[in-house]
């Protein structure tokens, strides 16, 4: 079961939107597995949307079912080029093949959902209140930052976070700069002392200021 939030203060606060959650799931990029880790280590808490972990769960499954009718769209394909003379065991090849990418495309499925179970494990999941929906969907429709209506729900339900808990460093990472860098945006959470970076390495570099560890 994923950390649940409170009013009380804590040390430090990272919050993450859902590159990240899928640059630690899908692509296990070393500096974000980094920064999960040093979470740990540290005490800081994760703080992740809820929005964000169901964007990051749909969006990798859609991918996954992509591919395979991608694989699928080939075989229709290679069934044209076997009739050709001789091209019949190098399509029986080819099709070996595919049998073993679809079955670790669907072993990867079920990998999926037990990598993000095990992720909002470590984090606190942030919920999409009423409220802060009815605030996202005006962002939205006034077409302030982050502009589009996933992202903006995001937003919304991390400033209502931060609203309620206090922290000696609190952080925010998007990997989205195109549509979280604004000074409106920017604006936003310093209002909540919140630091907006998009720099994963950044991150560290805050993280060792602040703890002063090498």
């Amino acid at each position: 079961m994923a950390r649940e939030t409170s009013a009380k203060q804590v040390t430090a606060i990272l919050s993450v939107e859902t590159n990240f959650i899928i640059g630690i799931v899908w692509e296990q990029r070393p500096v974000l597995l980094r920064i999960k880790k040093l979470c740990e280590q540290l005490g800081v808490l994760l703080a992740v949307p809820e929005i964000a972990l169901a964007e990051a769960r749909n969006s990798l499954l859609q991918r996954i079912e992509r591919h395979l009718i991608a694989s699928q769209q080939f075989r229709f394909w290679l069934n044209d080029i076997a009739r050709a003379a001789g091209m019949r065991e190098q399509v029986r090849q080819i099709k070996r093949c595919l049998d073993g990418i679809e079955a670790e495309l669907q072993r990867r499925k079920q990998l999926i959902l037990e990598a993000l179970e095990m992720f909002a494990q470590a984090c606190t999941i942030v919920p999409l209140t009423p409220q802060v929906w009815a605030r996202a969907y005006v962002r939205w429709k006034a077409n302030m930052p982050p502009f589009k209506e996933l992202d903006c729900l995001v937003a919304e339900t991390l400033l209502e976070f931060l609203r309620k808990r206090r922290a000696k460093l609190s952080l925010f990472l998007t990997m989205d700069a195109e549509d979280f860098d604004h000074p409106e945006l920017h604006a936003d959470f310093k209002r909540h002392r919140t630091n907006m970076l998009f720099d994963p390495y950044a991150v560290i570099v805050e993280f060792r200021k602040f703890y002063g560890v090498a």
